[in-house]
């Protein structure tokens, strides 16, 4: 699977699918949906673009929830982005496991930006260990899941065929 070959169409309407119609079918999942998009992103498009991306994303998560401060959203998403961004040259675009361990990542950044914003703004702190266990295991690990099962499962079954080898020739 390569991520820079993934047809960006095809992801957005999943994403946005999944973002829409995600908190009717799971409600009490508090799954980051637009991670594996912006990751995929990273891959395809400069950081500027990608900045940009991400706090769109982020300000469509503000207009479709009212529990937190409008801007929190796109903000934490374009900090994340900005602070990631880097990162992708550690991580080949061609592996399969990039896709969900930089959702993983991500997904942990994010919880943690978000976390010092709404202690910023709010003064409430949630910090325990089981949201320690919840917010930056389980969850991002769930995130790296819904990545795999979504966007690097159908490529393995449903992509190009990957030539290794042997293959590039053809015995007569």
């Amino acid at each position: 699977m390569n991520i820079e070959n993934k047809n960006l169409f095809l992801v957005v309407l999943v994403t946005l699918f999944f973002v829409l119609c995600g908190p009717i079918l799971l409600p009490s999942w508090r799954l980051i949906f637009f991670a594996p998009l912006l990751v995929i992103m990273y891959y395809k498009k400069p950081l500027v673009s990608c900045l940009w991306i991400s706090c769109l994303c982020g300000l469509m998560l503000d207009l479709l929830s009212s529990q937190v401060h409008f801007g929190l959203y796109a903000s934490c998403y374009t900090l994340t982005t900005a602070l990631l961004y880097s990162q992708r040259y550690n991580f080949f675009a061609d592996s399969i496991s990039t896709l969900p361990l930089m959702t993983f990542f991500f997904s942990v950044l994010s919880t943690l930006i978000q976390w010092g914003m709404v202690y910023a703004f709010e003064q409430k702190s949630a910090f325990s260990l089981q949201w320690i266990a919840t917010d930056l295991i389980y969850m991002p690990f769930m995130d790296a899941s819904y990545a795999f099962i979504l966007f690097v499962i159908p490529n393995l079954f449903f992509g190009k065929r990957i030539r290794r080898g042997s293959d590039y020739f053809v015995e007569r």
